[in-house]
């Protein structure tokens, strides 16, 4: 009998790379499933140019009115170093990111106060690295920062508590809707039935234990806790533990989350907290004993996801937007480098390709002028006492645009040797050519129009830097100036001899970068000589 697969719908291709904001982490498959399933709609991915050294493969989709991406975890990874790399790669990738949400399962403490249950949401409002400390005479003292999410994020939650609060949303409900979504959803996403809460003192046998019985036999070891009434997922906000530990031990989870007013433990948080706005948002899969509770590993990740989702839904994009852009020197230029350097991750006939490599070099124009544009305000203001950061800032900036538009003028380049295309029949391919060019000509003058921007406040600040580094008769100041002032002029003669040399772009801004440093770190003191004898090189 033949067998006949129908294909799966084509996805559609995404928006543009500037309108993806909100990074989403699992580490668990079980994570993952369940976040892909509370998409309204999943993209294409096969023009994303990441960015250098992502080893990220990225699920990107949409939730509601906003655009998301998602890891794909490998198998049997995970901990903080983990999560640390794969937010880091991710914002190497999508650096107009605002905020993380770190979506998954964890491990509860439940106590007289919280009364937490296998299923139920918690929202962390604060991250305490409860084992990275020191033994002392007076025992165990944590050392580790405790970390709390952005005052955006902690807004966001208000939100989300509004829409509960005024009754148009409940969890249970939310999660039913997108068990059913699909066959496979209805039976892997149930809610289990059994949730069993054993006392501190009933340790887990292997093999034998009570817990994994179809029915408990040891009722009086199991803690007393009514019925729940109306919605059986309960939302909570509090405190969590996240460590390279593992908490099995009923009497140290109690012990640890009194000390510390931890609801659950985890093991990432801290670790991404650490590189970008993150808040942690974790379904209760177990109870941080010994006892098994794996079925409720799908159910609790589905749930946090829908809480994700839902919260989501609480905020509009343009408040997104709005939250602060901040990132980090070796980010930018990883997200410059990967566009430059994967040429063939473009797709389509060579017109296309080519549009691709321009569009992707472009994106990146328009982020640097973002970064670049109020820093350049910031130099007008002369009192700052860190002006000279701001000038370091800048300046890294104009190197990396200058790394762009030495591609660009190289596809220029590469575009006039492809001229023969006026004259094809076809006339949608004439006339897509000529568009081309006329684009990366425009997209040219937009270049030099920042960089003779950035060049102009550069000098004029290298200039005060001098006559102020003369007035105080301070010769760092007098050197930080000259140098400022003599790297444009050092990059225009680069870009000079480069568009009649035979030199790739990449080979080319390698040797540019190298003289930089020079510039700025030179053997010797005499920075001046070193400056001039570089442009004579140049």
């Amino acid at each position: 009998m033949a067998y006949n697969a129908t294909s799966p719908p084509a996805l559609r291709v995404p928006p543009p790379h500037t309108e993806f904001m909100v990074g989403w982490i699992c580490v668990l498959k079980e994570e993952y499933r369940a976040a892909v399933s509370i998409l309204d709609e999943k993209y294409d991915t096969a023009g994303l140019v990441r960015g250098q050294g992502d080893k990220n493969h990225y699920v990107l989709g949409r939730v509601g009115t906003h655009n998301v991406m998602i890891n794909l975890p490998p198998a049997e990874m995970y901990g903080q170093l983990h999560a640390t790399r794969i937010a880091l790669d991710m914002r190497s990738t999508f650096p107009r990111m605002r905020f993380v949400l770190l979506v998954g399962i964890a491990g509860a403490a439940p106590s007289q106060k919280h009364d937490i249950r296998l299923g139920d949401v918690v929202l962390g409002t604060k991250v305490a690295p409860y084992a990275t400390g020191k033994e002392t005479d007076h025992g165990f003292e944590r050392t580790g920062l405790v970390r709390t999410p952005a005052r955006e994020l902690l807004e966001m939650i208000t939100f989300l508590e509004e829409r509960f609060w005024s009754g148009h949303v409940s969890l249970s409900d939310s999660i039913e809707r997108i068990r059913t979504r699909t066959t496979r959803g209805r039976t892997a996403f149930l809610r289990p039935a059994q949730d069993r809460l054993y006392k501190e003192g009933f340790l887990h046998q292997e093999s034998v234990c009570d817990c994994l019985r179809p029915k408990s036999q040891q009722q009086v070891n199991l803690c007393s806790r009514q019925d729940r009434e109306g919605d059986l997922v309960r939302l909570f906000q509090g405190g969590i533990g996240s460590d390279n530990h593992v908490i099995k031990n009923a009497h140290n989870r109690d012990d640890i989350a009194k000390k510390e007013k931890i609801l659950c433990y985890e093991m990432e948080a801290a670790g991404v907290m650490d590189i970008t706005p993150c808040l942690p948002i974790r379904g209760i899969s177990d109870y941080a004993d010994g006892h098994k509770n794996d079925d409720w590993h799908l159910y609790a990740a589905l749930a946090a996801a829908v809480c994700a989702r839902e919260l989501l839904l609480s905020v509009p994009p343009q408040i997104v937007a709005q939250f602060p852009l901040t990132l980090a020197g070796n980010l930018v230029d990883r997200y410059i480098t990967g566009a430059v350097s994967t040429p063939n991750a473009f797709s389509g006939n060579e017109i296309e390709k080519l549009r691709q490599m321009r569009d992707s070099l472009m994106e990146r124009h328009n982020f640097l002028e973002e970064l670049m544009v109020p820093e350049l305000r910031k130099m007008k203001d002369k009192s700052r006492d860190d002006i000279e950061n701001v000038q370091d800032g800048v300046q890294k900036l104009k190197d990396l645009q200058s790394t762009l538009k030495i591609h660009l003028q190289d596809l220029d380049r590469f575009l006039k040797r492809h001229d023969d295309l006026l004259l094809s029949e076809d006339p949608v391919v004439r006339e897509e050519y000529k568009k081309l060019k006329t684009q990366v000509y425009r997209d040219g003058e937009a270049m030099e129009k920042l960089s003779e921007l950035a060049q102009d406040s550069l000098q004029a600040t290298g200039k005060m830097l001098r006559g102020l580094g003369q007035d105080l008769k301070n010769r760092d100041l007098s050197i930080a100036g000259t140098v400022l002032g003599a790297s444009g002029e050092f990059l225009g003669h680069v870009m000079s001899i480069w568009k009649s040399s035979r030199m790739s772009p990449t080979a080319m801004w390698r040797w540019v970068h190298r003289k930089l440093r020079m510039i700025r770190n030179p053997p010797n003191s005499n920075h001046t000589i070193e400056m001039e004898s570089l442009l004579i090189e140049a």
